[in-house]
């Protein structure tokens, strides 16, 4: 019996995939695994590596989809492929850094039976820099289990480190519904309805690593504000929570527009508020004026 299922989505992975497949095959457990890895057509080499490694190995599993069917429909496609009690969720970009890290998921998950999923710490690497911000998500697998749930309604969690009872992720999380609604993120849905309908727990130490690149899946932040509205609703979030989603909103794209110096953008999301903090206001500045952006950028380097 598979006791886990190392689940890998990838689309045009190629420059990465073999780190990622390498960091699972390297992990030391007392139980057997499989790794499902399903590619979203992707149009460089990443099937070629994956049926690669699968030749040598026979817990790789490699799957190609017909056409591409976006994130969250290729989330639920992978996982219906997994056979394991356990799902880990993998990036197809991002690799394992801890050789026991598996084993640590799995040992939490058994020791905790109403644990719907492990969430863990990891690292952040910049691709562009080659430099590491270390434990990045320190806070949230330190912190209390209430804060990880509020933290979770306004800005939302990464799946990167969760590992997953399957039955309860596909009791609780109503895939089909959330796909025929247009919703293409899987971090989000997953997460709350996860953490607002079941118990779980953290493991905190890093035990993997997210690789940031420009290629990186980012979220189209109006899609994402609409995906969070969605969920507000269903769960009947407080005024002041609805708020703060959409404080969060403003203030990421006030952010986006004092980086890439949009005006309009800049304009839009700095009058919501009442109250502008200096964190605010340097980035309303630096998507009016040139000199502000070019100080900004400079003083995010230091």
């Amino acid at each position: 019996m598979i006791k886990l299922s190392v689940h890998i989505m990838t689309y045009n992975c190629a420059k990465y995939i073999e780190q990622s497949l390498t960091s699972v095959l390297q992990q030391k457990t007392t139980f057997p695994f499989e790794i499902i890895v399903s590619d979203d057509v992707s149009s460089d080499s990443t099937y070629k590596i994956i049926s690669s490694f699968a030749k040598n190995y026979d817990v790789i599993k490699p799957y190609r989809n017909r056409q591409n069917l976006g994130v969250l429909k290729n989330f639920k496609k992978t996982l219906d492929y997994c056979q394991g009690e356990y799902v880990f969720d993998l990036a197809g970009d991002d690799w394992l850094s801890d050789p026991y890290a598996l084993q640590s998921l799995v040992d939490e998950l058994d020791q905790n039976p109403s644990y719907s999923f492990v969430d863990s710490g990891f690292d952040v690497f910049h691709d562009r820099t080659g430099k590491i911000t270390s434990f990045f998500n320190k806070k949230i697998v330190t912190g209390t289990k209430d804060n990880y749930k509020e933290f979770q309604k306004i800005y939302g969690n990464y799946l990167m480190g969760c590992c997953f009872r399957k039955k309860m992720l596909i009791s609780l999380v109503d895939f089909d519904r959330y796909i025929e609604s247009g919703i293409d993120y899987e971090d989000y849905p997953i997460l709350t309805d996860l953490v607002l309908n079941s118990d779980f727990g953290f493991i905190p130490k890093v035990l993997s690593v997210y690789r940031k690149h420009r290629l990186s899946h980012s979220n189209n932040t109006e899609s994402f504000l609409k995906t969070k509205l969605f969920f507000a609703d269903k769960y009947g979030f407080s005024k002041q929570e609805i708020q703060k989603i959409y404080n969060a909103h403003h203030n990421h794209q006030l952010h986006n527009a004092g980086l890439i110096g949009d005006k309009k953008l800049g304009r839009k999301h700095y009058k919501p508020f009442r109250q502008p903090i200096l964190r605010n206001l340097v980035y309303f500045l630096s998507s009016q004026s040139y000199l502000a952006r070019k100080f900004f950028n400079l003083f995010r380097k230091i």
